[in-house]
């Protein structure tokens, strides 16, 4: 359906042709077809998904829950056209409000294991690590003149070279209290992952299933994006599970890698660690998936996590950028009072 230059597509069972080349910014990834048409297959069983796009300035996708609640969007880029913008959004919210939805939420791509939020303000020295939120500066504007506001914020810290002396003379005493934690320490990489991958999935589900935005994916749909192939990638010294010695229960992850941006690899070619660290002229950490599980709470283990990292540290990296938390995470308290440079990102809401 078109509604003047806008083009209204419900899903029904194939993607608009173009539609994902539309308004697609240069440091926009570039859209794996297949592994799009699979996971708007997988959602449409809980959503019901409409395409807005002017095939020219902007699109978007409206995700209706079936079940009711408040909608979505997200796949959403834009040129900062304003007037297509305000068509585009315009159209989504009738939709929305025709079917009783609450509020907006967005951008979202489904799900937070897929591309969500908005990197807020002027890029940082390091400019993008993998999957970090990357978008032109005039998107956050373009909302608030739509009446979003900033619903969830998050945050990324970056501490330098110098800074690490200070990092470990403040944190000496986890590290000397690692050996007598009743936990097993179980390092991650290519080979240890497929060991673990059942239980990977129950403890991600467990650790973030409370998490605002968070909704449930299916085993295959995880296991597109974190299987033995990302596991490669992942840094074989901080990246670990802990297991509870008594239970035998997984207690808490840390996924971790360094900063492969800088080599300028194609979105196609997966990192390795073996094959690409070693051409990493300054390496840095990034501490990017960490967590407890809910029964393990308040015992300390996200300081033994961080406690953990230091250890091989030095020898590898010489500084981390702690990624992505939520502003409201207690894993923040990690680098209070340390000396360091700050990202910002947001996931937006509008209530209708």
């Amino acid at each position: 359906m078109l509604t003047d230059t806008l083009a209204v597509i419900p899903y029904a069972g194939t993607l608009p042709a173009g539609f994902f080349e539309v308004a697609l910014p240069a440091q926009a990834p570039r859209p794996d077809e297949q592994m799009l048409t699979t996971l708007f297959a997988e959602e449409a069983e809980r959503y019901n998904i409409i395409f807005f796009t002017d095939f020219a300035q902007v699109r978007l996708v409206g995700q209706f829950p079936k079940e009711g609640g408040e909608a979505r969007f997200g796949f959403w880029e834009s040129s900062p056209d304003a007037t297509a913008n305000a068509q585009a959004f315009a159209a989504l919210e009738a939709e929305a409000r025709r079917r009783g939805c609450p509020a907006l939420t967005g951008p979202l791509d489904f799900n937070t294991f897929q591309r969500y939020r908005l990197r807020v303000g002027a890029a940082p020295s390091w400019g993008r690590f993998d999957r970090e939120p990357t978008n032109p500066t005039y998107y956050p504007p373009l909302l608030e003149e739509l009446g979003f506001r900033a619903h969830l914020t998050f945050e990324s810290r970056l501490i330098r070279p110098e800074t690490v002396p200070a990092v470990y003379t403040d944190k000496q005493p986890l590290l000397d209290a690692l050996a007598a934690l009743p936990f097993e320490f179980l390092p991650l990489n290519a080979d240890t992952w497929p060991q673990h991958e059942a239980e990977l999935f129950e403890l991600v589900q467990a650790v973030f299933g409370a998490n605002p935005a968070y909704r449930p994916v299916s085993e295959a749909q995880f296991r597109g994006l974190y299987n033995r192939t990302y596991a490669a990638g992942l840094c074989p010294h901080t990246s670990v599970l802990l297991r509870d010695q008594n239970s035998g229960q997984l207690a808490a992850l840390s996924l971790c890698q360094p900063n492969y941006a800088p080599l300028g690899q194609a979105a196609t070619q997966p990192p390795d660690f073996q094959r690409d660290y070693p051409r990493l002229t300054a390496p840095t950490l990034l501490a990017k998936t960490v967590g407890v599980h809910p029964s393990f709470r308040n015992r300390g283990l996200m300081n033994a996590l961080g406690a953990y990292g230091m250890v091989h540290f030095r020898e590898w990296y010489q500084q981390v950028i702690f990624c992505l938390m939520r502003t409201d995470n207690f894993s923040l308290h990690f680098t209070d009072g340390l000396p360091t440079e700050i990202a910002h990102y947001a996931l937006y809401r509008k209530e209708l």
